[in-house]
């Protein structure tokens, strides 16, 4: 293993040192070194995946980050799995299950002798285990509301149970979810990673010794891939799991490698030190006129949407109806996509994307600076001061021009740069008076995206205090309709009302998002946002690889 150790180093060191400083070190070592090779004599297929660090750990109860779903998407699973063709299939389950007439029951059976990373075999009491953890208050799991219509949940959130009512155990492969009310898109939300099922024993043995759950080398799972280190600062190493339920994993192992500056970013995968990484769309274009990385870059839609968070709690200065319609009709979302995105998205008229079911394509929310102008007069609010609480790099540049907008009818904006552990926390605790967000629905449902973000109970979570009983009663008949067209108009309502009644968020832009991909990295694709390495191999013939 030592030349694998090796390559290790390196790729460690480009995190650390620089990616041009270390490139000139890998090109001369890779004249010198024999490839890393397995006992069989085959080349080692070792993929090195370039991402910002999410800083929160990879246990996906605690967490709704997504470069932390697409490390523990290596390591832990679901009982069903999203593709990257949005199709929803198998995972740890032997198939998809479906609801049984009476719209409420759900019965689960799990693939026989699922092995888990330390060699133990998971169970139906593993599954009930993770669930009742995820309800248990002293967890704060992030994302019970996408799962809290299980009977018993809410009984449990609130410290009035300590077993979940509606999941039994019939045996080691038999399970059985009992709602307390229709909910459609809850078979979709088991193939999310905010399901990951935890071998009880192991995250026991885990806490019992002190340590931290998904944080370090904290994680036994039943994934394609096992951790081998990760130093929660430069990099997360992983190794093939053998026993893999569904078969050999293609790549002998996966590096997951931090880089918080994208410019250090691209000019690693420029020189070599990454195979595979995202492209802030502030460097597309810069990209695609460089003939080195052009080749590699491949452009995707995805479901996603870029906005301006409004924090709508009392004394946060935006209240009132009229300022927030103003702060919306100020921006020339057409410019800002053409200019400063290079035309890497399309300008958002609402909150669902086009392939979304509720999209509405005539929604239109204008460019009217006189307008906005005279809605803060009559609101009593010229001379208005913001602060916007934001993440560097992409969410800096367009926030840069939102401020210049928002300065041509008087609203002076200060922008504060944090870092993504401190944002993270001043989101979740509802200290952002101002904040801008990618936010991306797991699947293409308007579920996944209206109820989740700006539902009364969700929208406190989120730095926006949206409370809207009308919102609320559209989301909630929607979750619970069977016909399909009639949920699309309620989302369609539902949308209308957040983005363009009550302008309680500012919707800037549908994203179009790009990667990068060494032409020996096969089958990269990406369904939205996360970067899952399920389907991922390594062309150990094609001369630009070097193991």
């Amino acid at each position: 293993m030592s030349d694998t150790i090796t390559r290790r180093g390196f790729v460690k060191g480009a995190a650390l040192a620089g990616a041009s400083t270390v490139a000139a070190g890998l090109a001369g070592c890779d004249g010198e070194q024999a490839p890393a090779t397995n006992e069989d004599g085959s080349v080692r297929k070792i993929l090195r995946f370039g991402q910002s660090n999410p800083k929160l750990g990879l246990d996906m109860q605690l967490s709704t980050n997504s470069g932390s779903s697409s490390i523990a998407d290596c390591i832990f699973e679901a009982p069903l799995r999203w593709t990257e063709d949005n199709e929803l299939v198998p995972c740890l389950l032997t198939e998809v299950p479906t609801f049984e007439d009476d719209g409420v029951t759900l019965h689960c059976t799990l693939k026989e002798g699922i092995k888990c990373h330390d060699g133990s075999t998971l169970t139906a009491n593993d599954v009930k285990f993770t669930f009742e953890r995820m309800f248990k208050p002293e967890t704060a799991a992030k994302s019970t509301y996408m799962y809290d219509m299980i009977l018993g949940a809410k009984a449990m959130l609130n410290g009035e149970a300590t077993e979940l009512e509606g999941l039994t155990v019939e045996d080691d492969t038999h399970f059985t979810f009992v709602l307390e009310y229709p909910m459609v898109s809850f078979i979709n939300n088991l193939g999310i990673n905010y399901a990951d099922i935890f071998p009880q024993a192991a995250l026991e043995a885990v806490e019992s010794s002190g340590g931290q759950w998904g944080w370090g080398t904290n994680c036994v799972g039943t994934g394609k891939y096992k951790i081998v280190s990760n130093d929660d600062t430069t990099e997360v190493v992983m190794e093939k799991f053998a026993d893999y339920h569904d078969g050999e994993p293609a790549l002998d192992e996966v590096h997951i490698v931090y880089y918080d500056d994208n410019n250090t970013k691209m000019l690693a995968f420029k020189n070599g030190d990454i195979d595979w990484c995202d492209i802030d769309s502030t460097l597309l274009q810069q990209y695609q006129q460089d003939a080195d990385v052009s080749p590699c870059i491949t452009q995707y839609e995805t479901l996603g949407v870029h906005f301006v968070n409004l924090n709508l709690k009392d004394g946060m200065g935006l209240e009132d109806e009229r300022v927030r319609e103003a702060l919306s009709i100020a921006i020339n979302r057409q410019e800002l996509v053409d200019t400063v995105l290079a035309g890497a998205g399309t300008p958002a008229m609402g909150w669902l994307a086009p392939q979304t079911p509720g999209h509405d394509p005539d929604a239109e929310i204008p460019y009217d600076p006189d307008r906005a102008r005279e809605l803060l007069a009559e609101a009593g609010a010229e001379g208005l001061s913001l602060e916007a609480k934001i993440r560097a790099n992409l969410y800096e540049t367009y926030m840069t021009v939102v401020q210049s907008y928002w300065r041509e009818i008087g609203v002076d904006l200060q922008l504060t740069i944090e870092d993504n552990g401190v944002w993270s926390s001043d989101w979740a605790d509802g200290n952002c008076q101002i904040t801008a967000i990618g936010w991306f629905p797991l699947y293409a449902d308007g579920d996944n995206h209206l109820y989740t973000y700006f539902y009364s109970e969700n929208a406190s979570g989120k730095s926006s205090f949206y409370d809207s009983e009308e919102f609320d009663q559209l989301v909630t008949e929607a979750r619970q309709e069977q016909d399909q067209d009639v949920r699309a108009d309620l989302y369609r309502q539902a949308d209308n009302l957040v983005t363009r009644v009550d302008y309680a968020t500012i919707p800037l832009y549908w994203p179009k998002n790009a990667f990068a991909a060494k032409s020996y990295v096969k089958n990269a694709k990406v369904g939205n946002l996360i970067y899952h390495m399920f389907d991922i191999d390594i062309d150990t013939s094609d001369p630009n690889y070097s193991a």
